[in-house]
């Protein structure tokens, strides 16, 4: 089953979530410890407009257990999804001048799936898949026809499934400090 995101499943979305950023190897995350980040991204989960907020995020659950996340938004809610987790670093001890998250990821008209992970252990299971779909569904719904994702040019498995789904590549761009192949669907 998918459906939306509860402010309560943080500790379930978390570590499908942490997957991603263990992958992107960012400076600015690492340099964190642990439970800071935990706090910091659990402030930003149930606040209304973060980049990874629960209003953002579905999941797919099996047997009442999350085991997938897909997290997604409009090109134009960049602008806003990372001022909420500044407004709460004093609370998690950070200064206000720290940068974790500031790459444009997406472009004009674009619907962007910024996360898309499954529990490891739910691998092969095409979970990942059916989220890709209810991202067309939602882009849909609110009147998009592109949708876009960026992926690791280090990660052959995922680019394979997105190709699969119809994913072309646009571009390459870095975001962190990786390199990455900016992909878009018509819908």
């Amino acid at each position: 089953m998918i459906r939306r995101a509860k402010k309560t499943d943080f500790p379930f979305v978390y570590p499908i979530l942490k997957q991603i950023f263990d992958e992107m190897q960012m400076k600015s995350i690492e340099s964190l410890p642990e439970d800071q980040f935990y706090s910091l991204m659990k402030l930003g989960f149930i606040s209304e407009d973060y980049r990874y907020s629960y209003r953002r995020i579905w999941v797919a659950e099996d047997h009442g257990q999350v085991v997938g996340i897909l997290d997604m938004y409009p090109y134009k809610d960049q602008k806003i999804i990372d001022v909420v987790l500044r407004h709460n670093y004093a609370k998690t001890g950070l200064p206000i001048s720290t940068v974790i998250f500031d790459d444009q990821e997406a472009w004009p008209h674009e619907w962007y799936i910024d996360a898309l992970a499954v529990h490891p252990d739910h691998w092969g299971e095409h979970i990942a898949s059916r989220l890709m779909d209810e991202a067309e569904q939602v882009a849909l719904a609110h009147s998009y026809h592109i949708i876009s994702l960026n992926v690791d040019k280090e990660n052959p498995r995922a680019q394979a499934l997105y190709k699969h789904k119809g994913y072309e590549i646009e571009k390459s761009m870095t975001i962190g400090d990786r390199t990455y192949d900016h992909m878009i669907k018509k819908i």
